[in-house]
C-alpha cells in the first residue's frame, strides 16, 4: 500500500508547499508502484531519480547482515568474507545493503567448496566481484552518457530519469542471460589440458607468448583533447585492438587505458598481432602510432591475469620501441620465423641485466 501524502511529509520526502509538489508526489507515487518502502524513499531522499533501478535490480526487500545470516545458515564472518571477497565493505548492524537473492548464494558457495576448496572459491568471488564491477561500471556510464541527459532534459523534475532507470533495469534479465551463455563459452574455450607444474606447485604455468601494445604520445595527447574526446578515442583504440587480438588467435588480458596486454600461443601469431596493430595505427587520422614489445616463455597464469619474468620483458620492451616498431628478446624471430635487426643492448627498469633485444621487420608493409 502507498503511503499518503501526510506520511510522506511525515517521513520528512515531501513537502507540499513547494513549487515542484505535484511532480515530487508524482515521482514518489511512481517509486512506491515499483516497490519503494519508506526506508528506500528516506534513504534516498536526495536520489530519488536513481531509486528505480535500486528497487527494480534488488528483487525485493533489502535485508541486514543478520537477516541474511538467519536467512541463509552460514556464519556470520562467513557472509563477511564473502561480501567482502565480492567487492563491498563490511555493512554496519542496521545497513540494508544485501539483496534476498545473496542469501540464496549459500547453497552454491556451500556446494563449489565441497570441489574446490574454501579458500579457492573465495579467490573465485574476488574474481567474479571484480569483473562484475567492471560491467556494471561499464552499464552505468552508458546509461549515464546515452540515456539520461535526453530524459533529464524533457523532465527536470526526476520522473523522466526515474522512467529510464527503470527502463534500463528491466533489461538486466537479458543481460545477465547473456553473462551465463559467455561464461559458458569462455570456459569452454579456456579449457587446458595437461597441469604442467601446477599439480605439484599449486599454480599454472603456461608456456605462451605475451605482448604489450601502446599509444605513442598518449600523455601529450590526453592534455591536448577534451575528456570526452580522449574517451572516444581510447574507446576505439580499446575496441580495434581487441577485435584485432582475437581474430588472430590472442587473447585480451586487459585493456590499460592507452595500452592492451594480450597472449598468443606462438611467436607468429604475436607478431602478427602486434604488425596489424602498427599498420592500422600508422596512417590513422586521430589516434597516434602505436608500439610493441614481445617476449616468449613460461607464464604464470592466475585469475585471468598473467606473470613472471616474460611478462615483465615484455613490459619493459615496449618502452623503448620506438612508434610503429615491435621489439623482442633475441630469438624471438627465429621462433616467428620472421627477419629482425638487433639492436643495442637494453638496460631496462627492474631486469638486472643488458637484454638483447631486436627490431622485428614487417614484411607485409
Amino acid at each position: 500500500m502507498s503511503l499518503d501524502p501526510v506520511q510522506l511529509v511525515d517521513l520528512g520526502v515531501y513537502d507540499p508547499a513547494a513549487p515542484d509538489a505535484p511532480q515530487r508526489l508524482e515521482l514518489l507515487e511512481f517509486l512506491q508502484g515499483l516497490g519503494a518502502g519508506a526506508e528506500d524513499l528516506v534513504a534516498y531522499r536526495d536520489q530519488l531519480a536513481g531509486l528505480a533501478s535500486v528497487v527494480a535490480l534488488r528483487g525485493g526487500r533489502a535485508l541486514t547482515l543478520a537477516e541474511v545470516v538467519e536467512r541463509s545458515g552460514m556464519p556470520e564472518e562467513k557472509v563477511r568474507r564473502l561480501n567482502r571477497a565480492a567487492g563491498f565493505p563490511d555493512p554496519g548492524s542496521d545497513d540494508r545493503v544485501f539483496s534476498e537473492q545473496f542469501g540464496d548464494v549459500a547453497a552454491a558457495i556451500t556446494a563449489a567448496e565441497s570441489v574446490f576448496g574454501e579458500e579457492t572459491v573465495l579467490q573465485l568471488v574476488r574474481v567474479m566481484g571484480a569483473s562484475m564491477a567492471r560491467v556494471a561500471d561499464a552499464a552505468v556510464s552508458a546509461f549515464l552518457v546515452n540515456v539520461e541527459p535526453a530524459a533529464g532534459a524533457e523532465d527536470p523534475d526526476g520522473l523522466g530519469i526515474a522512467r529510464a532507470n527503470a527502463d534500463a533495469a528491466a533489461l538486466v534479465p537479458g543481460v545477465t542471460a547473456t553473462l551465463d551463455v559467455l561464461f559458458r563459452q569462455h570456459v569452454v574455450a579456456a579449457r587446458r589440458s595437461g597441469l604442467g607444474v601446477a599439480a605439484d606447485t599449486g599454480f599454472e604455468t603456461q608456456r605462451m607468448c605475451v605482448g604489450f601494445v601502446d599509444l605513442v604520445g598518449s600523455t601529450a595527447l590526453a592534455q591536448r583533447l577534451e575528456t570526452r574526446e580522449l574517451g572516444e578515442l581510447l574507446t576505439e583504440f580499446e575496441n580495434t585492438a581487441a577485435d584485432t587480438v582475437t581474430a588472430r588467435r590472442g587473447r585480451v588480458v586487459k585493456l590499460i587505458g592507452d595500452e592492451v596486454l594480450y597472449t598468443a600461443p606462438d611467436e607468429r601469431a604475436a607478431s602478427d598481432i602486434a604488425f596489424a596493430l602498427t599498420r592500422i595505427y600508422r596512417e590513422h587520422p586521430r589516434i597516434p602510432n602505436v608500439r610493441a614489445g614481445l617476449a616468449s616463455g613460461e607464464v604464470l597464469l592466475r585469475d585471468g591475469d598473467v606473470f613472471g619474468p616474460v611478462v615483465n620483458l615484455a613490459a619493459r620492451a615496449v618502452k623503448v620501441a620506438g612508434p610503429g616498431e615491435v621489439l623482442a628478446p633475441a630469438g624471438f624471430a627465429n621462433a616467428a620465423g620472421m627477419e629482425a635487426h638487433s639492436i643495442e643492448p637494453q638496460v631496462l627498469k627492474g631486469i638486472d641485466n643488458q637484454v638483447e633485444l631486436s627490431r622485428l621487420v614487417d614484411r607485409s608493409r
